[in-house]
This record gives structure tokens, sequence and C-alpha cells, in this order.
């Protein structure tokens, strides 16, 4: 398919004057577009492929064309602005034309996004981890020792105990010291017997007909068997009744002195028979 007439215009048989006067070259080549004109309305009926190549090798031959109006030293710099211009376009557009062509209701959009700031570190406000509430039940504290970690008694020297009515307390000692203390429900209404006793016999538990209730872990110190140190009240099937064993700490018994689970364990335990006990 042949060139466009203008396309000759600077060819090798382009006149040497055309390069030394560049604006007359740069008005010819304007007079003679108005041909291309002409020549692609002859060639309407081309594919678009046979279109697209044709256009592409118009435009090289046009810009080819143009840089020959000049001496080699501003061909150069021209080359030189083209490159950089582009590169530009290409740091500044790196999506392309796309957003040069955007409606201008996309600027607030840019507004909005200009405005946001990042937070600095040191300000920033980190949520605080909430552990799972644990739904492990408790162990009543009834069950539990009420003074801390139990000794040895055995290492214990001049072992004996003191059961104040008033605080309900027993306290551990050794000599005149406290070693230990724990908390005790003694009879209601003066019915535990003060004065000074001594440690007899035990058993694992029992069951009183006459009351409704029983105890484990007892330990006998008064009449082998009617006054006890024993665990907090169980009922006939040997089951701890939690209203009683939530009385520990005030008088709520018949004359015995009622303990925690853990507390009458460790009584029944370890406490020699013999030792000396002072209910006060």
């Amino acid at each position: 398919m042949a060139d466009p007439p203008w396309i000759g215009a600077f060819t090798a048989d382009t006149p040497t004057n055309w390069r030394v006067h560049g604006a007359q070259g740069l008005f010819e080549v304007m007079r003679m577009m108005s041909g291309f004109d002409r020549f692609r309305a002859g060639h309407a009926k081309e594919t678009t492929g046979e279109a697209r190549s044709r256009s592409r090798g118009s435009v090289l031959g046009l810009v080819i064309s143009f840089l020959r109006l000049f001496d080699r030293t501003t061909r150069i710099l021209i080359v030189a602005c083209l490159v950089v211009t582009m590169a530009s376009l290409g740091v500044l557009i790196p999506r392309g034309s796309a957003p040069l062509m955007a409606d201008s209701s996309d600027a607030p959009l840019a507004v909005e996004a200009a405005d946001i700031r990042e937070t600095p570190a040191a300000s920033t406000k980190r949520a605080r981890a909430v552990p799972a509430p644990d739904k492990t039940p408790k162990t009543p504290s009834w069950q539990l020792p009420t003074g801390g970690t139990h000794i040895d008694l055995g290492k214990v020297r001049n072992l004996h105990l003191v059961v104040s009515l008033s605080r309900q307390r027993v306290y551990v000692m050794s000599g005149n010291h406290v070693v230990y203390t724990m908390i005790c429900s003694t009879g209601m209404r003066g019915s535990t017997p003060k004065g000074d006793y001594r440690i007899q016999n035990r058993g694992g538990d029992f069951f009183n007909e006459r009351e409704n209730m029983g105890a484990k872990y007892w330990v006998s110190w008064a009449n082998y068997g009617e006054y006890l140190f024993h665990t907090v009240p169980t009922d006939r099937k040997g089951r701890y009744i939690a209203s009683e064993a939530e009385k520990l700490g005030r008088p709520a018994s018949h004359g015995c002195v009622r303990l925690s689970v853990a507390d009458a364990q460790w009584l029944y335990r370890q406490l020699p028979e013999g030792t000396p006990v002072s209910i006060r």
C-alpha cells in the first residue's frame, strides 16, 4: 500500500534548505497534512489491522521527518526531552492515562485520602486481651485449708491447741507461739465446754440419728467421742451439707468444733494422741 503524498516531503529528495529553514519546512508539513485526510479516505475499506500498521508507520515517518528539520545537536536534545517526559509520566501516572480522563467527582476521594494521617505508634491505644471467663466450678472455701499451706505437725515442738470461742478460731501452738490458725464453728448457746483436755480416739466418719447429720475425719478431745473436732456436717449419704458448711466461722454446732474438710483431715492424719487442747 502506497504512503500518503506528504511522507515523501522528508525523504532523501527533500530540499536541503528545509533543514536550514525549519519554520518554512514545518509550514509545508502542515500544508501537506490536508492531503493525508484525502489519502486516508481513499483507503477506508482496508482492514483494521492494516489501518493500525499504516497509522504507526505514518506517525513514525512524521516524527523522523520532523527531526530532520534540525541539526544533529538539536535532534538529540529533542529526543532526550521526549524520553525524560515519558519517563516522568510513567512515574507520576503508573496506571496509564485513565486517571487523567477521570471525572471530577473523584476529587473528594483524593481530598479524603490526603486528610488521612498515620497515628504515631506511641499514641496508639492497643486493646487489652480479655481472658475468657473461667467456667470451672470454684472449690468452696469450706473444703480448703483455712490458714494456708499445712505444716508438718510432727515437727512442732511443745505442740498444743487453743480454741477461742469468741473469735471462732483454733490456734496450733508451739509453746507460746502460734504456728497455724484455723477457722472453726463451735457450739451454739455455749454448748462447747470450756477447759483443758487431751486428744483421745479418732474415726473416719459418723452419723447422728437424733441430729440427722454426721461428719468426717473426727478426732475426740473429751469423753471419748462426745466432743470432737470434725468436718462441716454431712447428710445420711455422706454428702456435705452446703447450707451448714457456709456457717463456718460462727457458732453452729451442738458442742463439737467444726473445721473445714481439709483442716479436719489434716488433724485426723497428723495430730498425735494426747496432744493438749484448751477451750477458752
